[in-house]
């Protein structure tokens, strides 16, 4: 299967570690335990329209995602924590379901790359 640099990059995220991939898996499996939240959180501040909460959720869930090196998942997760700051919450369905897609690619990514030895 070929990897989709923009999705994870395996080797710019071990140079970020100095090439501890046991550390870098270890953050793996707390970002896979940890998403779920952080998406339900997002999801909520969403529902109740809520910029503020929307833009901590979301800066929570880039926070994490960055561990890995900068993706796809980094930059919708800035859009939304953008649009929670700016109070505009225009389009955020739209961006919020990217979002869904991008973490879920980014999970099946983490996954393999635990899984390899």
């Amino acid at each position: 299967m070929q990897e989709d640099k923009s999705v994870f990059d395996k080797d710019e995220a071990l140079k970020m570690f100095e090439g501890d991939e046991e550390f870098l898996k270890e953050l793996v499996e707390i970002f896979i335990n940890d998403a779920p939240e952080h998406m339900s959180e997002i999801r909520e501040a969403i529902d109740s329209r809520n910029s503020k909460a929307l833009e901590k959720s979301a800066h929570k869930l880039k926070g994490a995602v960055a561990n890995f090196w900068r993706n796809a998942t980094t930059d919708t997760a800035f859009k939304l924590e953008t649009m929670g700051r700016e109070n505009n919450l225009d389009g955020v369905e739209e961006v919020y379901d990217a979002l869904v897609k991008d973490v879920e690619l980014l999970m099946n990514a983490l996954e393999e790359f635990v899984k390899s030895e």
